[in-house]
């Protein structure tokens, strides 16, 4: 999202914008996470004298998947950040990395499809949340 500052009136300016996740490299597969669609950024941006504030609110579909039993959930990633930056007169900012940082640090960095998960069964690998398996338990 890139904001021109010359274009900020002195009531303000809205902004909105879809953006593509793989545009913004959020690279988080690996965590079990994958937003599924494109991320809605709907913005408030006011100026005062050489700062500009960014009231920002972030919303995407996403895909988690469990960390014990690898079970897919959906969801919606919601959430509202404010930004300030300094600048001058001519300025453009570009706001993808601060949108790109947020919703890296703003999503689980190990999620479960419920707080009790029992996961799955590290010999034959059934989820044990479904059925209980036959193999024998240590401990």
């Amino acid at each position: 999202m890139k904001i021109y500052v010359d274009d900020i009136t002195s009531e303000g300016l809205e902004a909105a914008e879809e953006i593509d996740p793989q545009y913004l490299k959020l690279e988080m597969e690996q965590q079990g996470i994958v937003f599924t669609a494109s991320v809605e950024a709907k913005a408030r941006i006011t100026k005062t004298g050489s700062e500009v504030f960014v009231s920002l609110s972030l919303e995407a579909p996403v895909e988690y998947t469990c960390s014990r039993c690898l079970a897919k959930l959906e969801n919606i990633f919601k959430k509202n950040f404010n930004f300030n930056y300094e600048v001058k007169p001519g300025d453009i900012l570009d706001i993808d990395e601060d949108i790109r940082q947020e919703l890296i640090l703003n999503n689980p960095m190990k999620t479960l499809c419920r707080p009790d998960c029992k996961g799955l069964c590290p010999s034959c690998g059934q989820n044990l949340n479904a059925t209980q398996c036959e193999c024998k338990q240590e401990g």
